[in-house]
């Protein structure tokens, strides 16, 4: 349970240590212990517990604030996106579809923490995380389906709100990004699986990037988020942060620390959370330290190129299944010993993928899916979904628009439809909602999908000399 923690009761200690990596003017002693915070997994906590009582309390005062007030829970809000007009330093700052994405939010979640905190009164306050990788959490949380409570939002998909609803398994699956040893990959698919599934699935204000963090859910979820780098670093294998790219390390992003003042941090003030921004994850490993001051090499570089385009038209997405058969007859060498090599992967790659406005739909995508059988993630011929957030959707016009770009794995649906001897493969994409009561849903799709091209890549990694 959080307990308010007393100005006394804090340590000079702790906030030393810290101040030493980040400067010491932007610690509080009313704000850091030398212990540390720990985000606790929200399904280990009652709906009564502290954490939910001080966060209900500081949304409560953050919206009696003026919306020019940078500690305002619509400011806050606005850092990441917003649809309000006029503009404000940092607003709509956001990092998708980059390699900043774990980065910039992890520096988002630490300044918005230390608000709520300074809002709340609670100061030793953590974030939770909400911990969808496990079955047992795949529903919204119970304290945010409370009506009367400052956690609940109405503008999320109704079956979230009531309880009836969950997140299917496919949707919350990370192993694609997990089995990626380069950073810049890894984090460019977990914006979309689970990340941005995640996202669609809640609905409502959580389905677009200019009104998402307006629902208190927003945090948790991106704590999770935060909480896979350390678990993808902890994997090793030759996993690390991009720390021979002066770019990654050295740009800064602007946000406001808990008395309203700018600050701004790059890539090297969040490498080690535990010692720079003093928090930890409940039931984690321990932290992996990196350092930009070290000499660094990458072990490892990736190169990709085209193997093969898809001589289709453009291919539109609603809410019926679409089913592209392709011919592969001329490639089935090719694909037999990319399929199986153990430094390059095979990639199925969707360019120019774009709507009007979000979707609200996710959509499994299957290579080699044979005619009558029925679709299914934990099949062979399932390589990942399409959802868009962050990127595709022309109406989110205060973000510079950039039609997104979708690149799944398919080598174990390669190796699958090679096994069947024949010419043509089906690239077949089915839409998903939430499950009901344990069963699958098909939305209508709020705005058709365009994807202008697809083709198969291949991605070789080679040790650097």
């Amino acid at each position: 349970m959080s307990q308010p923690v007393n100005r006394r009761s804090i340590l000079r200690a702790g906030v030393a240590a810290s101040g030493v990596a980040l400067g010491s003017n932007w610690f509080d002693f009313t704000t850091v212990t030398a212990a540390g915070v720990v985000r606790r997994d929200v399904g280990n906590l009652k709906a009564t517990d502290q954490v939910f009582v001080s966060y209900a309390k500081a949304i409560k005062a953050m919206k009696a604030l003026p919306a020019s007030n940078p500690l305002s829970w619509s400011y806050q809000a606005a850092i990441h996106g917003t649809t309000a007009s006029g503009s404000y330093t940092a607003w709509n700052t956001c990092e998708h579809g980059t390699y900043f994405f774990w980065s910039w939010h992890r520096m988002y979640l630490y300044w918005f923490e230390k608000i709520i905190r300074k809002m709340s009164g609670d100061y030793g306050w953590a974030l939770p995380y909400w911990n969808w990788s496990s079955a047992s959490e795949r529903q919204l949380p119970p304290m945010f389906r409370v009506t009367t409570s400052e956690l609940y939002v109405s503008q999320r998909d109704p079956n979230m709100n009531n309880g009836t609803g969950s997140l299917p398994a496919s949707d919350v699956d990370y192993s694609v990004s997990f089995g990626d040893t380069g950073f810049t990959q890894a984090c460019l698919y977990i914006q979309g699986t689970p990340h941005g599934d995640v996202h669609v699935d809640v609905g409502g204000w959580m389905g677009s990037v200019p009104t998402a963090a307006q629902d208190p859910i927003f945090y948790l979820h991106h704590c999770n988020i935060d909480r896979l780098w350390n678990l993808w670093l902890a994997q090793g294998g030759g996993r690390t942060d991009p720390l021979n790219d002066a770019t990654w390390k050295n740009t800064k992003f602007t946000f406001f620390d808990e008395n309203g003042a700018q600050v701004q941090m790059t890539g090297c003030d969040v490498l080690r959370a535990a010692e720079q921004l003093n928090y930890t994850y409940e039931g984690e490993p321990t932290q992996v330290k990196e350092y930009c001051t070290r000499v660094f090499r990458l072990p490892f570089l990736f190169t990709t190129a085209l193997l093969f385009q898809f001589p289709v038209p453009p291919i539109t997405l609603n809410e019926g299944v679409v089913s592209v058969p392709v011919n592969l007859k001329e490639m089935r060498t090719r694909l037999t010993s990319l399929a199986v090599s153990t430094t390059e992967t095979l990639l199925l790659e969707l360019d120019g993928v774009e709507a009007e406005k979000a979707p609200g739909v996710v959509w499994e995508v299957y290579l080699g899916l044979p005619a009558n059988t029925e679709p299914d993630p934990k099949g062979p011929y399932y390589a990942g979904n399409v959802s868009l957030f962050g990127m595709g959707i022309r109406s989110e016009s205060h973000h510079e628009f950039k039609p997104a770009t979708v690149r799944l794995p398919i080598g174990k649906a390669v190796t699958s439809w090679l096994r069947t001897n024949g010419d043509t493969a089906a690239l077949t994409f089915v839409p998903h909602g939430v499950l009901v009561n344990g069963k699958p849903t098909r939305p209508k799709a709020l705005s058709p999908v365009k994807i202008a091209k697809a083709s198969i890549v291949v991605d070789t990694k080679k040790t650097q000399e």
